[in-house]
């Protein structure tokens, strides 16, 4: 799962959501600086990055790319799920997509303090071009691809991404329903636990 993902997941309370929103900046245990709810929203964080990189229908998803995207295949795997997610947003929650993006934009705002400085950096560009509404659309799908592109070696070929999504849309939307079914039911359980 992508940010709008991992966002989703995180339940009601706002210190577990930034907590997941930032946990990639925080390594090791350094986790036991924050207090107790955003040491849990970075835990989960980590509990939804493993179950998913597990899932067989994440990994049958991503071997369709292996030949061609074989070494970025799981970053736009997370991507495209974001993008899937919106399109199927309703089947999963009541709140509209531009409502919960927008409170979730707030609760990140007045917390920009505590964030991490790779992440407060990319939250400004994040939330001036309204990244997670634009995961709708194929075009800030692709621009979201293209700036990743940009940070990260090898190179993304976005034309082969473009032939792979095109031919395997039904099956990768088809896909998404059991994968996050099964990761809703989880990552709640696991919150719970915590």
């Amino acid at each position: 799962m992508n940010y709008l993902g991992h966002l989703a997941l995180s339940g009601e309370n706002e210190d577990v959501l930034f907590g997941n929103f930032i946990a990639d900046a925080v390594k090791g245990n350094s986790y036991h600086k924050f207090n107790n709810s955003i040491q849990k929203g970075i835990l989960l964080h980590r509990f939804i990055d493993h179950f998913t990189d597990n899932h067989p229908v994440y990994l049958k998803g991503k071997r369709r790319m292996y030949a061609d995207l074989p070494k970025v295949s799981g970053i736009l795997l997370d991507i495209l799920y974001d993008h899937i997610l919106l399109k199927k947003w309703k089947d999963y929650f009541v709140k509209e997509p531009s409502e919960f993006i927008d409170s979730c934009y707030e609760i990140l705002d007045a917390k920009i303090d505590l964030m991490p400085e790779k992440i407060s950096y990319m939250f400004y560009y994040m939330k001036k071009d309204n990244w997670l509404l634009n995961y709708q659309f194929e075009w800030g799908l692709y621009k979201s691809i293209s700036g990743i592109e940009k940070r990260i070696t090898p190179s993304i070929d976005l034309e082969a991404f473009k032939t792979i999504l095109n031919e395997n849309k039904a099956a990768y939307f088809s896909e998404f329903d059991e994968f996050f079914k099964d990761i809703l039911n989880e990552s709640a359980s696991y919150l719970k636990r915590l």
